[in-house]
Order: C-alpha cells, then structure tokens, then sequence
C-alpha cells in the first residue's frame, strides 16, 4: 500500500511521464499507463532521499539567464515534488540555510543566524561576483560555504532547509514564491513585497504550503523591550490611543546623476533586473541605490516605515486602514532618487490616526530628536519607542518619565525563525503581517504619487473608486518571468 496521498501519487505520476517523454520512453498514449506503474515505485526513493534525477530534467541556458518555458514547467514538476517530500527539521536538527543577496542585510542576517548557533550556514548566492568576494572578506566564517551566481540553483539543492532573501524589493514576491514551491522556508527582508499585488501572491503561496514558514525581516517585533512596550499598551497603560506618528528624519546622502554605461563583467545585469522592466545599466542605480529608484525599490518608505509602522500597527493589533491621505515630494534634495525625499503621509482608522513623517535632509524631528522611532498619544500619556528603548510621559506632567532600556532583536528574530520551522514558536513576523505593513507603504507612496486621498477596503484588500491608483497596486513582469508559473 503506497505511503503517499492521492495528490502526491497523482504528482510523481506526473514527474515519472514527463521524464519518460523527454527520453523517447513513449511513442503513443497507452505506454503511458504501463511505464508508470513499472517506474512509479522505484522513483518513490529518488523523490524520498534525492532530487538529482528530478532536477537533471532542468535545461539550463549557459549563453543567458533566461528561463525557456520547458525549464519552467520542468522546475515547478521538480519542485512541487521536493515541495510535497520535504525534509522535517525536527527540535534537534541544524537548520541548513542559504543566504541570496550578499551586499548587507544578507551577511548582517548570516551573522545573526551563525551567532545564534540554530542555523547551518551552508550557501550564498549573488548576481554579482564582487558582493560575493566583498562579503567573504568582510565574513570570513562565509569562506567555506557553497558559492552560486544563479539563484535557481539554490533552490535545486535538496540538502538546503532554509533561505534568506536579501535581495532588491522587486525580487521579493518571486523569490519567496519560487522558494515555497522548491520546499524551502523563506526570510524575507522588509519591505515584504515590491506592490500590493505581490504581497497578495506571497500570502496565497505560503497559504498553499502552511507546513513552510515565511518570516519577514521585522526584527523589532522579537525586542523584548518592543514586546515590553506593546503589553503597556495592551494592559491600557495609555487608555484609548487616538493618534500615533512613525518617522525617519535623517540625512540621507545624495545619489550623483551620472551617465549610463556597460555593466561590469561581474554582474549578471539581466538576473539582477529579473523581472523589472528593461533600463540600461547606471553605476548609482544599483546596490543599495536600487531602495530609491522607482523600478526595483520602494523608497524611505519601504525601508523605513516597514519597520516603525510595522510596530504601530503590531502594538494595537490594526487592520488595514480605511484610507491614505498624502503628500510628497523631491523638495530639498535634487539628485538621482525617484521616491520622495519629503513624505507626509495620514491613514485613516476607527477614532484613531496614524501619521508617517519623512524628510531626508533634516536631523531635527519628534521631541528636537532625529533618527527613526514612534509615538503613541492616548488619554493617560504619551509612549515614544526606539530601538534604544522607550519612554513614558504620564499625561498632566513632563516631571519623571518612565525610562525602559533597549535590547537585542536582530539574533532573537532568527531565533524564533527557527523555532518556527521546528514548529516550536509562532513567526513574530509572518508574511500576513508583513503584506499588512508594506500595504502601508505602498498606499502612502501612492497617494503621494497622486497627491490625494486613496480609499482602501481593506476586506477585499482593493483600492476604491480610482482607477489611476488601481493600476499601481500592480506591474506585469518582464518576460520571461511570470508570478504564476510558480503560484
């Protein structure tokens, strides 16, 4: 009696054919029957214990990136099988990750997680050969890993539990969704998607693999003083909040408009557009530059909100908000950024508003201090967090505030990452929550690129009553990448 349900059957039933027509097995309909009950068995321990024969099926293209529609419909038949017979990580076992996206955040992430002693770091991958050099001379416990430039390839190694995405805003939903179908958890970087269109993609995938955890890069929200802060609030310690305020006032360097030019050698250019629409190379358009231009990032906004709305949002337990009302602007800096150096931003909800502050010219911001935090205000006082700690002003006196220290986030995240994998924890930061917060963002970048109010029913997740602000909840991808080849 088979030990697979029929959908499994029905799956490796489908793999076993197409491997038999790709190798001249069969030449008419009624072979089909007899060549899979003969081999359906004894493919049973290849899908079990490896992948090889699967992912031999895989046609690669050496002269370019590009994916032929025989080696998508190849990797989604490989991966849904290793999807459906991936391995447990039981409470004992070392978790193998691999990190995509070696610049920053991915090494930051790879300290984080070697330092925890949960993870196995066991791979990295770049499109770019000098991010790859740069992070091993930076950390050099990375030296010994497997080294790849194709993503895709990461995903083929049945060995590989775990992967972080550290990778640009526009990479992000198909990653994640590619990563679910292949078996693999996913860390995904805040902002957890590039629009609205993707995050919804990425929630209804990791919905299709509720055994994979997807756990966005929100690592406030494993703080203990955050946790801390949002009990106080919980409990009432500020009574009913009416209005809160999440900011980054900072001075951001200026990007030189500069020429275009050819890319260097070491880049993989047409990988690391992926499925963004075609632009000539530009030096300052890439690493970390790309946050800031409209094409493959999400602005101030994106990198910044994602965090501090996130934790108003996450302290009060809030929904979508009813409507965003902005304004914003390129008003002190002119240099090569395409997102807002000024944004103001105000999202509606139930007897309470939450405003989004940004200026990236300026150090001057809540209370004369700058930097990046929140502030709640409700009938009893006012709570201002940072990552340093946060502060309680009593209502009726600015005498003898309540001062609470800060503490570590960036290992307690990872940590619970893998307790979520071992099914010992709930993600702190799971993709819904994640989608919810970037939603965020990308209405208030929305409505300052329209400069006015955008309805949102939150309900449906849609965009009323404007067709202009409909059509930016989504961008087609450029071929030959599609979303729902791997959804």
């Amino acid at each position: 009696m088979s030990v697979f349900n029929k959908s499994q059957n029905r799956l490796y039933y489908e793999v076993i054919i197409h491997y038999g027509q790709m190798n001249g097995k069969l030449d008419h309909p009624r072979a089909e029957q007899s060549w899979a009950k003969i081999h359906l068995h004894r493919y049973y321990s290849v899908v079990l214990g490896s992948m090889a024969l699967l992912f031999d099926l895989i046609q690669h293209n050496e002269e370019d990136s590009r994916m032929t529609s025989m080696t998508r419909r190849t990797f989604m038949i490989s991966t849904a099988a290793l999807a459906a017979a991936g391995r447990a990580v039981s409470a004992s076992d070392t978790i193998n990750v691999a990190i995509i996206g070696c610049r920053n955040r991915g090494p930051q992430v790879a300290e984080s997680m070697r330092t925890s002693g949960q993870f196995n770091l066991a791979a990295v991958c770049d499109c770019d050969d000098t991010m790859i050099k740069r992070a091993l001379f930076d950390k050099k416990f990375l030296r010994d890993l497997k080294q790849e430039k194709d993503f895709r390839r990461i995903l083929e190694m049945k060995d590989i539990d775990a992967v972080v995405l550290a990778v640009p805003d526009h990479w992000h939903a198909l990653m994640t969704v590619m990563a679910l179908a292949a078996g693999k958890h996913v860390y995904c970087e805040k902002p957890a998607s590039y629009n609205i269109a993707d995050g919804k993609a990425m929630v209804a995938a990791q919905e299709k693999h509720p055994n994979l955890v997807v756990q966005v890069g929100s690592q406030q929200r494993s703080g203990p003083h955050f946790q801390e802060a949002k009990a106080f609030l919980e409990t009432g310690g500020l009574g009913k909040v009416a209005f809160c305020r999440a900011c980054i006032i900072h001075e951001r360097e200026p990007i030189a408009i500069i020429p275009d030019s050819e890319p260097p050698k070491s880049l993989d250019y047409a990988m690391w557009l992926g499925p963004a629409p075609y632009r000539p190379f530009n030096t300052n358009r890439v690493h970390y530059n790309w946050h800031f231009m409209r094409d493959t990032g999400t602005g101030e906004v994106g990198n910044w909100a994602a965090h501090w709305v996130d934790i108003v949002l996450w302290s009060l337990n809030l929904g979508f908000p009813a409507s965003a009302m902005g304004l914003g602007g390129s008003y002190v800096v002119k240099d090569a950024k395409e997102w807002p150096d000024t944004q103001t931003v105000l999202f509606e909800y139930p007897e309470m508003t939450l405003l989004w502050e940004q200026r990236l010219w300026s150090t001057f911001g809540i209370n004369g201090k700058g930097g990046c935090h929140c502030e709640f205000s409700g009938e009893k006082g006012s709570l201002i967090i940072s990552r340093s700690g946060w502060t309680f002003f009593p209502r009726g006196t600015k005498e003898n505030p309540e001062e609470h220290a800060g503490s570590e986030q960036e290992i307690a995240h990872v940590k619970n990452f893998a307790e979520s994998i071992r099914g010992q924890a709930k993600p702190a930061a799971p993709i819904q929550e994640g989608h919810k917060t970037a939603t965020l963002c990308h209405l208030a970048n929305i409505a300052c690129l329209l400069n006015r109010r955008i309805a949102f029913d939150g309900e449906k997740q849609m965009i009323e009553g404007d067709d202009e602000a409909i059509r930016l909840m989504a961008r087609p991808y450029r071929a030959p990448w599609k979303l729902e080849d791997y959804s």
